[in-house]
C-alpha cells in the first residue's frame, strides 16, 4: 500500500465564482482535470472532499472517490483533515480543486521532499518571477526563502523590499507561492489544532500559522503552467490556454 494519499478540497460555494469546480473546461468539469492529473502522479489513493451534493454527483460521473465534509470547515486544509484524519497513509498531499493544469510531477516532487527530509513538516511549491505586475499584486503571494529552500515568510506585499535599488538587485528573483501543500500526517493534525495566528489574520495566509508555531516548511521550484480558476475570466483564459497547449 502507498504511504501517500492525495486529497482534493472541492468547495462548491466559492465567493468569487460559485460552482467553479464543476464548471466545464474543454468539455470536462474543472475538478475532473485536477483528478486526472492526480491519477497520472501515480502515488496512491485519491479522495475529493466537498461540502456539496452537486460536486459529489459530478465526481461520481467520472469514477472518483468523493466524501462529504461539513459546511463548517473554514478552509481547504480543514476539509482535507476531516477527509483523511483516520487514514493509514503517512503523507497527505493537498491539491487544490481549482488547479486544472497542475503538473503530475509537481505532486510527485512534493511527496518525495516529505519522504526524504525528516525535518520537513510541510512541503509546498514556488515559481521564480521578475514580473512587477505579479510581485505587486496582493493576490500573488510571495515567499521569502532561505538557502535550503526553507520558507522564512509569506506575504501579499513585495517582500523582500528593495531598500536601495541598484544594478546588482535590478533583476532580483522573487518567489511566487503556489497553492499545493504536502503534510506529514502528524504535522497536519498539529496544524489544524492551532488557533489562527496574528500574522495569519493580518495577511489572510494560513501557512503563516505554521511558521509562527515553529513548523518547518520547505519548497520546491516549479515552472509556470496554466491559470487556476478563481473567476469567470480565469475560466476564459484557461480555455485559451487549453486550446494552445493541448489541442495543437
Amino acid at each position: 500500500m502507498s504511504n501517500v494519499v492525495i486529497a482534493i478540497p472541492a468547495r462548491f460555494g466559492s465567493s468569487r465564482f460559485p460552482g467553479k469546480v464543476t464548471a466545464l473546461l474543454a468539455g470536462k468539469p474543472v475538478i475532473e482535470h485536477v483528478y486526472n492529473a492526480c491519477v497520472k502522479a501515480n502515488l496512491g489513493r485519491i479522495v475529493i472532499a466537498t461540502e456539496s451534493p452537486r460536486v459529489v454527483s459530478t465526481c461520481m460521473q467520472f469514477g472518483a472517490n468523493v466524501l462529504m465534509t461539513p459546511e463548517t470547515c473554514q478552509s481547504g486544509t480543514d476539509r482535507i483533515f476531516h477527509a483523511t484524519q483516520n487514514c493509514e497513509e503517512d503523507f497527505i498531499i493537498n491539491v487544490q480543486g481549482d488547479e486544472p493544469f497542475i503538473d503530475p510531477q509537481t505532486i510527485v516532487k512534493i511527496a518525495e521532499l516529505l519522504r526524504t527530509d525528516p525535518t520537513c513538516d510541510i512541503a509546498t511549491a514556488v515559481m521564480a518571477t521578475t514580473d512587477d505586475s505579479k510581485i505587486d499584486n496582493p493576490n500573488c503571494v510571495k515567499a521569502v526563502l532561505g538557502k535550503d529552500m526553507r520558507a522564512l515568510y509569506f506575504s501579499r506585499s513585495r517582500v523582500p523590499f528593495k531598500r536601495d535599488p541598484s544594478p546588482e538587485n535590478k533583476d532580483f528573483i522573487y518567489w511566487h507561492h503556489c497553492g499545493i501543500y504536502g503534510y506529514k500526517k502528524e504535522a497536519l493534525k498539529r496544524f489544524v489544532s492551532l488557533p489562527q495566528s496574528s500574522l495569519e489574520k493580518m495577511e489572510k495566509l494560513e501557512q503563516l500559522r505554521a511558521l509562527e508555531d515553529g513548523m518547518k516548511i520547505r519548497c520546491i521550484e516549479i515552472k509556470p503552467s496554466g491559470p487556476a480558476i478563481d473567476t469567470q475570466e480565469d475560466l476564459r483564459r484557461a480555455e485559451e490556454y487549453y486550446k494552445t497547449h493541448f489541442e495543437n
